[in-house]
C-alpha cells in the first residue's frame, strides 16, 4: 500500500526522511499536495505492509506529522484518504 505523511516544513520532513531511512525505509520527498493541506508542505511518500512501523521510528524520535493518508489510486485518479 502507498502512504503519505505530511509534515508543516521542509526541515521536518527531511528530519523524518533521514530517521526512516536510518531503519532502511524507503522514502520520497515530495511537495505536499494542495487539496490535503491548504498551507505549503512537505510530505514523505513510502511503500509499506505496515504503516504502523514506520509512525512508530518517527514517534520515537520526537518527529510528529501534520497528517497520514492512504493513497488510492483506482479508477484513473488519486484519492486520499486521512488515517491519522
Amino acid at each position: 500500500m502507498e502512504y503519505l505523511i505530511a509534515f508543516s516544513s521542509f526541515y521536518k520532513a527531511i528530519y523524518a526522511q533521514e530517521k526512516l531511512q536510518e531503519r532502511q525505509i524507503r522514502v520520497t520527498l515530495k511537495k505536499l499536495p494542495p487539496e490535503l493541506i491548504k498551507s505549503c508542505g512537505y510530505a514523505l511518500y513510502l511503500r509499506t505492509d505496515s504503516i504502523q512501523s514506520a509512525l512508530s521510528i518517527l514517534d520515537a524520535a520526537g518527529v510528529v506529522s501534520k497528517g497520514v493518508f492512504l493513497i488510492d489510486t483506482s479508477q484513473g485518479r488519486t484519492n486520499y484518504r486521512r488515517i491519522a
